[in-house]
């Protein structure tokens, strides 16, 4: 009976949590000038963010990255931050409620408009 109902408390209290798995990135910020793009996520849903960030779909944004700096007159984008920042407001176990988790791109090359 113990077992049955530490279960189902720890699946009623799981099932109040986000995660970043899939989750799809887009353009957070894009500096012309500076030839760097922000690309990631915000986590605006009140539910605190169970994981860093890591699961999220980063393998799409080299290739989001590129098309914006292309816009701009570059070739492709390179990723200037292997690691996934968040910024935002925290609960008091230190879990993201909301904010954002980015990263960033350098654009390069190409006869720059």
């Amino acid at each position: 009976m113990k077992k049955a109902l530490l279960v189902i408390v720890t699946a009623i209290v799981l099932s109040g949590c986000a995660s970043s798995s899939g989750k799809p990135v887009e353009v957070v910020n894009a500096d012309r000038a500076g030839g760097v793009v922000t690309i990631g996520y915000v986590n605006s849903e009140n539910l605190p963010l169970m994981d860093d960030g890591s699961k999220a779909r980063w393998g799409d944004a080299v290739g989001i990255a590129t098309r914006v700096c292309s816009k701009w007159g570059y070739e492709s984008a390179e990723e200037l931050t292997p690691h996934a920042r968040t910024e935002g407001q925290r609960n008091m176990y230190g879990q993201l409620m909301n904010g954002s988790v980015t990263k960033q791109y350098q654009c390069l090359g190409g006869n720059v408009k």
